[in-house]
């Protein structure tokens, strides 16, 4: 004991003891497999170890991970990639070039390129796919593994993943502890960091989840994606409600994709998600990716991101889309042949009979051409008639009651197949698209702004139809950076349930462009969640946003289904118009109609709802150009009062009124 301890006192001592830690480190992080092949946390820890006496010892330690941990082909791989690295290293570490901030993640993720791919000539997309995100993992580990002064969250947080991705594949009656804390590691994440930013840590551990087995299903990638964004944006609520909608977003992912496993996916994250709940905060550690806004008035300036975050969220988002795009290629698979339906009812009743040598040999031309000739008035009644078949067929069939009935089941059984794969095939397509709009989403990133040239006067109106005591209309104005935008939602009818909509739109819409997200991608996706919720139910919203840059005067104006918007520049009033179908009647991936518009001091633009305007909108375009006064509200309060009179009591009505001024210069203080 006094040896060991006067030799770690001694320099050299602790030198071979940080060597060591360092090849048991390495050897460690192999474990962490990719499809079972790769392992971009050992090759991180190789890149990041440099060229001399560490790196020799970290590329050691891959040597032992490979032979603990992979097979024979697998591990030699392994190996030869971290002989490549730390050679590398060696040849270029005296060098400008090794100092650049890319040089250690595009060296750990070209190795890995460079030695497995002379093993993926001749594979399918699918193995070229999992190797290209390999890579990615390779390189973002090599990032998040880097030193940064005293802070060790993100290191810890890289390390955990690898912990993850080694405990995945291990199951007990499907259970997987590894899944269960990838969970418990999202929400803790969540907790002190952005939306945006958890929605790429919760795409990042489901997708190092997902990889670890050997046939990735990408279900704990959308699962925790859309979570992890869900309790960054709730984290103010008490834990168990962004708790519960981790829960349901994976059972919805789990069912909705039609999982082997769902009941015990749910059952992992609930057991993740109970650790976060139950375990008290002071006790869990921080992890602060992000630092966290401070919350001000309505008009604070949201706080700008980095250029080297909105670069890696955008080359992040890049590679999960390909990779969707690799894995979830649709499938050409043949519809079903309808012969199976006579094939079936042949097989029940003609083989025991005694003309079925005549029927089916001698005379199997006839046969054919009966049931051929059935076949479509067959699938369209959905079930057979005497009359489908010819006189000559059903007078010679000695048990042809027996055979309409086997026909009928085997049409049901028919019908019910196709309509399956229908459905089965428009859920796939949805969940697609969706993983498309993710990426697109995640890729958006804050604008830089520069000095506000416009000042904003807005005055709002609502009033509700007539015997109803709340508006179906819903309306926001807000800014996020230099931006301002100002939206308008009309639900399906009116009332409670039309209220409830439109407030929902407008609400969800909020959190997304004060994210930093753009407008389209952030309407598309609502988009897409609107269609699920009109096919279980629920009621559609037209949708109208203004996006105003108030630095230059660039706007851009997006409808879905909704009404004429005006605008006013000098005395002439133009009108824009929309020919789309409301929020949740459109397809999933259609964008919304937009048109770019450039405003300048002095404006007007007007924003109404189709209540306001009524079947005739002469009347509001001479309104606004009779008008000469300044005040926005006083504007917005005349509009309603004279929708009176052309039909405004039958229908809710919102109006906004946007006025630009020249802004005032900030002043100058003394230094």
């Amino acid at each position: 004991m006094l040896g060991a301890r006067a030799l770690w006192k001694s320099e050299k001592g602790r030198a071979v003891a940080v060597k060591a830690a360092h090849m048991v480190l390495t050897m460690v992080l192999s474990a962490g497999k990719l499809g079972g092949l790769y392992g971009p946390w050992a090759l991180a820890a190789v890149a990041l170890s440099g060229g001399r006496s560490r790196g020799f010892f970290s590329a050691l330690g891959a040597l032992l991970g490979a032979y603990c941990f992979y097979d024979f082909q697998s591990g030699l791989r392994l190996v030869a990639s971290a002989v490549l690295i730390y050679c590398a290293n060696m040849a270029f570490g005296d060098m400008k070039i090794a100092k650049h901030p890319a040089f250690v993640p595009a060296l750990a993720a070209v190795a890995l390129l460079v030695v497995q791919s002379v093993y993926l000539v001749g594979r399918t997309a699918r193995h070229w796919a999992l190797c290209a995100a390999a890579a990615a993992v390779t390189a973002a580990v090599a990032v998040l593994m880097k030193e940064r002064g005293e802070d060790h969250s993100l290191q810890g947080l890289s390390i955990f993943a690898a912990i993850v991705c080694a405990a995945a594949p291990l199951t007990v009656e499907g259970f997987s502890a590894g899944r269960a804390a990838a969970v418990w590691l999202v929400m803790l994440c969540s907790g002190g960091t952005s939306p945006a930013i958890a929605a790429l840590i919760g795409a990042g551990v489901g997708l190092v989840t997902d990889l670890a087995f050997e046939k990735p299903a990408l279900l704990f990638t959308a699962a925790l994606c859309c979570g992890g964004w869900c309790a960054a944006a709730l984290r103010r609520y008490p834990r168990w409600f962004p708790a519960l909608l981790m829960c349901l977003f994976v059972a919805v992912t789990a069912w909705g994709l039609d999982s082997d496993y769902a009941a015990v996916m749910v059952y992992e994250a609930l057991c993740g998600v109970v650790a976060y709940v139950i375990v008290p905060r002071r006790w869990l550690p921080t992890v602060t990716t992000v630092p966290m806004a401070e919350t001000g008035a309505r008009e604070a300036e949201a706080a700008a991101v980095p250029a080297m975050a909105r670069t890696a969220l955008r080359e992040g988002a890049e590679a999960y889309r390909a990779l969707y795009d690799e894995l979830l290629r649709p499938t050409t698979a043949a519809a079903e042949n309808p012969s199976v339906i006579f094939d079936g009812a042949a097989e029940e009743v003609c083989r025991g009979c005694v003309l079925a040598q005549k029927c089916w040999q001698t005379e199997y031309d006839v046969t054919y051409s009966a049931f051929n000739d059935a076949v479509t008035p067959l699938l369209r009644r959905g079930r057979a008639a005497a009359t489908d078949f010819p006189l000559h067929f059903s007078s010679r069939c000695i048990h042809f009651a027996d055979l309409l009935a086997a026909i009928d089941r085997g049409a049901y059984a028919y019908l019910l197949r196709r309509q399956y794969r229908v459905r089965l095939g428009s859920v796939r397509s949805l969940a697609r698209e969706q993983y498309a709009q993710m990426g697109e989403t995640l890729s958006a990133a804050v604008k830089e702004g520069g000095e506000v040239r416009l000042r904003c006067r807005v005055g709002t109106s609502l009033r509700a139809k007539d015997g109803e005591e709340v508006c179906g209309d819903q309306l926001a104005v807000f800014t996020a950076g230099n931006m301002l935008y100002m939206v308008l939602s009309d639900g399906m009818g009116s009332g409670e349930a039309a209220h409830a909509e439109s407030a929902m739109t407008v609400r969800l819409l909020r959190k997304f462009l004060k994210a930093g997200i753009d407008p389209k991608p952030a309407l598309k996706t609502l988009n897409t969640a609107l269609t699920l919720r009109c096919a279980e139910g629920g009621g559609f919203t037209t949708i109208d946003l203004l996006s105003l840059d108030r630095s230059s005067g660039e706007a851009v104006v997006y409808k879905y289904g909704a009404a004429p918007s005006y605008v006013k520049r000098g005395g002439k009033v133009t009108t824009l118009t929309s020919g789309s179908l409301p929020a949740g009647l459109q397809g999933s991936s259609a964008e919304p109609e937009c048109s770019r518009l450039q405003l300048d001091e002095g404006d007007l633009f007007v924003m109404v709802s189709d209540g306001v305007a009524g079947e005739e909108g002469g009347w509001l375009s001479t309104l606004l150009q009779q008008w000469t006064e300044e005040d926005a509200q006083d504007l917005s309060q005349q509009i309603l009062a004279e929708s009176r009179r052309h039909g405004g009591l039958q229908d809710d009505c919102a109006a906004l009124v946007l006025r630009l001024e020249k802004s005032s210069p900030s002043p100058k203080k003394r230094v």
